[in-house]
């Protein structure tokens, strides 16, 4: 009798041992199951998306998301390949999908939030993108990733007072300040302080520019033009003669302004001045000086035609083309003619890039200080549009 017990005991062991083993291997079973099926569904969603069927590849991959965390990073990864493809409804929805699961880890949802503000952005619903991009940047993980993007969008609207204040914001969080492209800002809101004719304003915007970057081309050249707009010429002529000496790249730009302040001032020959000036400094020779009066427009000037005559005669292809337009016997080119060929010029460069981005390479036909590739500020440099224009004509880029 006294076995009896014993056996019990074992059997029962041995019951409980067996069925735990038995729902062991139930459970291994359907979680071997899961992970084919889970795997049979992902290389599904992978074949919809190569054969180009995006929308079968989303509803699958959405579904995979029902079933495992571990397939978000494939969720990341789908949204920002919708994103870069353009299909930014799409990546709106894997994005949405993520942030709307319950239990999702808290790291995953920030994620989430962060990746469809970028789908806004990508979309062009800035109103949508700026708020969540103001959230992420005031409690999120990455806030100079945040704020970089709101940088992008105040300039996109032109809400240049945002866009330094956020660029204050960047400096506090590590960020390397970029006080050149704060200083535009201030250019930016002085200009158009002055198309208001509020005079006082543009003057505060171009000290705040100046605070930011001393020896500023953009605002010395604006000074200029609120001096001319006061009736301070003189004043005008020592700013631009400044901008040309320190930013010679800038010529194109500053010499109509130059030969009009001269004009301004009662004495033409102040343009003179500083054309002679600037090639007694060797800040630029002769066809520099052309070519960036051919590109501007501005070469009706006795000294400026010199300079044109001189281009034309350093470079054999522009010699042979200068000869074209000499009658028979004649070997000296006049002024007239020397005018007729610079007019000439002037009419192929405006037929192509006249500028391009010394950071992204994108061509421009027209200056800009802001380069709408990159969203660089002022990295626009003048460029030859002829290849038989002279090395010697193409404007410098400025030294480090």
């Amino acid at each position: 009798m006294s076995s009896e017990p014993g056996a019990v005991f074992w059997l029962t062991l041995a019951g409980t041992l067996a069925a735990g083993w038995g729902v062991t291997v139930w459970r291994s079973a359907v979680r071997r199951r899961r992970r084919v099926r889970r795997r049979e569904r992902y290389l599904e969603g992978v074949r919809f998306l190569l054969d180009d069927q995006p929308d079968r590849a989303l509803a699958v991959f959405l579904g995979l998301a029902e079933l495992d965390d571990a397939t978000v990073d494939i969720h990341f990864a789908l949204g920002s390949l919708y994103r870069r493809r353009g299909e930014v409804d799409r990546a709106i929805r894997v994005h949405q999908h993520l942030m709307e699961r319950a239990g999702i880890d808290p790291k995953y949802r920030e994620a989430a939030r962060m990746e469809l503000a970028r789908d806004y952005f990508r979309a062009g619903l800035y109103d949508r993108a700026e708020r969540l991009f103001l959230e992420l940047s005031e409690a999120g993980p990455d806030p100079a990733g945040a704020l970089g993007h709101l940088v992008r969008i105040y300039e996109m609207q032109h809400d240049w007072k945002q866009a330094a204040a956020t660029h204050e914001r960047l400096r506090a969080v590590g960020v390397p300040a970029q006080p050149g492209a704060i200083a535009h800002y201030y250019c930016e809101l002085a200009e158009a302080a002055m198309a208001e004719r509020n005079y006082t304003a543009a003057r505060e915007h171009l000290r705040s520019a100046r605070r930011e970057q001393r020896d500023f081309g953009r605002a010395a050249i604006l000074r200029g033009d609120l001096a001319r707009l006061q009736g301070q010429p003189q004043l005008a002529v020592q700013l631009y003669r400044r901008v040309v000496q320190r930013d010679f790249h800038l010529l194109a730009q500053v010499l109509p302004r130059l030969a009009g302040a001269a004009r301004e001032t009662g004495d033409p020959g102040a343009f003179d001045v500083a054309i002679a000036e600037l090639i007694g400094r060797g800040a630029g020779n002769h066809a520099e000086i052309a070519y960036a009066a051919v590109v501007s427009g501005y070469y009706d000037d006795p000294l400026i035609l010199e300079c044109v005559h001189e281009m034309l005669t350093i470079d054999s292809d522009l010699r042979d083309l200068a000869a074209a337009f000499l009658p028979e016997g004649t070997a000296e080119l006049g002024q007239e003619r020397v005018r007729a060929i610079g007019g000439a010029l002037r009419n192929v460069v405006l037929r192509h890039a006249r500028y391009r981005c010394s950071e992204c390479g994108l061509d421009s036909s027209s200056f800009l200080w802001h380069c709408p590739g990159c969203h660089s500020w002022d990295t626009l440099r003048g460029v030859a549009a002829l290849e038989f224009l002279p090395r010697a004509a193409r404007p410098r880029s400025p030294g480090p």
